[in-house]
């Protein structure tokens, strides 16, 4: 088939009116709305905000998440110059760059029948502002990495299958390019979902038909990570920040794999019903390797998630089976004809749950945000973000106290006498910069959380966590108090040596950096105790 007939596939059509409608109603509102999560999301406004204003993830400040969580957002942030507009266009950035790999990869592979809703599906999945299995009154980009990790691992294993309508003779080329591509956007976004994509090219070097491609993506993906190091230069201090974490928050109890899998059994099973029955039909080496790949590791990342089920690695490879089946029919029974027909209306309903959540996620946030719902932000940046309150009135006054807070730390930080200077805050983010329109910080963490990034014996040292920093405030109703118990615990010596209290309000107190210590720090190492 003809690559202009292949662009207008009905999974074509699908998947450009998909990306479309939802960036559409993500941009359009022109703000960004949130029920859940707030602070987490202040964690990527404030990471965008300081990589338009120069600085480098993993150079200039630590984390242990891929650059992407910091481009995207900031892509958006430096095309508007509104807070509000950072995640909404950072994401149609994404989905417009996707769409074109995702036509290649489903429209040469799959049947109409079974690529249409997994594409929908999947592009859904990348554009919703929710957390992948919960409800669609939880409307929050927090956590996006993980839904931009599923949605586009999602695309990788399509490409188990063998192309059946090939782009004549740039099928290998366009395959190996889209590999590459999905596997390192994969890895610049979390480390996790690149480890197994990197694993799945492995996997496909197994098969005869896909290894010249497979061999050929792996080859491209070494040449954009130099590519990118050459200009990023923080490959290695990212593995640094990788591995600290790790240390801090690398161990799972047993319980909680099994309470993990009896949550998520009623996914395993269905997808084994139809693995088995592909099997059955198709009794292949590298497709039994394949499913076992989709569950080993759909739950490995799982586990790693703040999500509980979902695992969208077994639902592609659910498509697979699907589309496996209807190629490959062996039997004449009628019965089986039967199952096998019925094999993707099966995988239909298995997508249609998370589907319709992630749709209707999309809708209500568009919704809410068209009609300004709930409360602005009352910082000089951040009147483009909404704190509503969706069926969890709870949740909605703990958050938009926690805004009110902001609002008063920032009108505290206009009442200083000095110029405006670089803040640090002892709380899960410190959002200042971004929100008051201040000089980023230098160095420290993008993030602080106790016992999953830091704790009493593995953290930054005093000087490289307060060293670029020229007031520190700490608040008295914090949105993560074990956090900031920690950081006073840790950080109080230095704090008392190098800076003197000089704001007391009812929601802060405010430290400002002793003359004779002013200093800035702008490269940043290994963490340590």
């Amino acid at each position: 088939m003809s690559r202009i007939s292949t662009r207008l596939s009905p999974i074509a059509v699908a998947i450009w009116a998909t990306t479309v409608i939802c960036a559409a109603l993500l941009v359009l509102p022109g703000v960004t709305a949130t029920s859940m999560y707030f602070n987490d999301i202040l964690i990527f406004l404030d990471g965008a905000y300081r990589v338009v204003h120069g600085q480098v993830p993993n150079q200039d400040f630590h984390t242990a998440l891929g650059p992407l969580n910091y481009y995207l957002p900031g892509f958006g942030y430096w095309l508007t110059g509104q807070l509000g507009m950072a995640m909404p266009l950072g994401m149609a950035a994404l989905m417009l760059a996707t769409a074109p790999i995702m036509v290649h990869v489903l429209g040469t592979r799959m049947r109409p029948l079974i690529g249409v809703p997994l594409a929908i599906f999947l592009m859904l999945l990348l554009a919703t502002p929710m957390n992948t299995g919960e409800i669609p009154a939880k409307i929050s980009f927090a956590m996006f990495y993980n839904r931009i990790g599923w949605a586009l691992l999602g695309i990788l294993l399509v490409m188990h299958l063998q192309p059946e309508r090939p782009v004549a003779r740039w099928q290998g080329w366009l395959d190996a390019a889209a590999a590459a591509t999905l596997t390192m956007l994969l890895a610049y976004t979390k480390m996790t979902y690149g480890v197994v994509a990197f694993g799945f090219l492995i996997l496909m070097l197994l098969q005869s038909g896909q290894r010249r491609w497979a061999a050929g993506a792996i080859a491209l993906c070494g040449i954009i990570g130099l590519v990118v190091e050459a200009f990023w230069g923080g490959t290695w201090m990212h593995i640094s920040d990788l591995v600290e974490a790790t240390k801090v928050s690398g161990v799972i109890e047993p319980y909680i794999y099994a309470r993990s899998f009896l949550l998520t059994s009623g996914e395993y099973v269905v997808f084994a019903l139809i693995a088995g029955l592909a099997l059955w039909q198709r009794p292949r080496v590298t497709d039994f390797l394949f499913y076992g790949f989709c569950g080993a590791a759909g739950f490995a990342l799982l586990n790693q998630n703040f999500q509980m089920i979902g695992i969208v690695s077994m639902l592609a490879g659910a498509a697979v089976a699907a589309e496996i089946l209807s190629r490959h029919q062996q039997t004449t029974s009628p019965t089986v004809q039967s199952v096998v027909r019925g094999a993707p209306f099966a995988v239909v309903i298995l997508l249609l749950p998370i589907a319709l959540s992630s749709a209707a996620a999309v809708g209500v946030h568009a919704a809410v945000s068209a009609t300004r719902a709930g409360v602005a932000l009352e910082t000089p940046n951040g009147k483009g973000l909404r704190i509503v309150n969706i069926l969890n009135k709870g949740q909605f006054e703990f958050y938009s106290g926690y805004g009110r807070t902001l609002a008063s730390g920032s009108t505290l930080l206009a009442s200083l006498d000095t110029s405006p200077s670089r803040v640090l805050v002892m709380d899960f983010v410190s959002p200042f910069a971004s929100l008051a329109g201040l000089p980023p910080q230098d160095g420290g963490n993008a993030w602080m959380h106790d016992n999953r990034n830091f704790d009493l014996k593995i953290h930054l040292p005093a000087e490289e966590m307060l060293g670029g920093a020229d007031v520190v405030m700490i608040p008295k109703r914090p949105v993560a108090e074990g956090t900031t118990e920690k950081m006073e615990q840790i950080y109080a010596p230095y704090l008392a040596q190098h800076f003197k209290l000089t704001k007391n309000s009812e929601a802060w107190l405010l430290y400002e950096r002793r003359p004779a210590n002013k200093t800035g720090i702008r490269s940043v190492g290994p963490q340590s105790s």
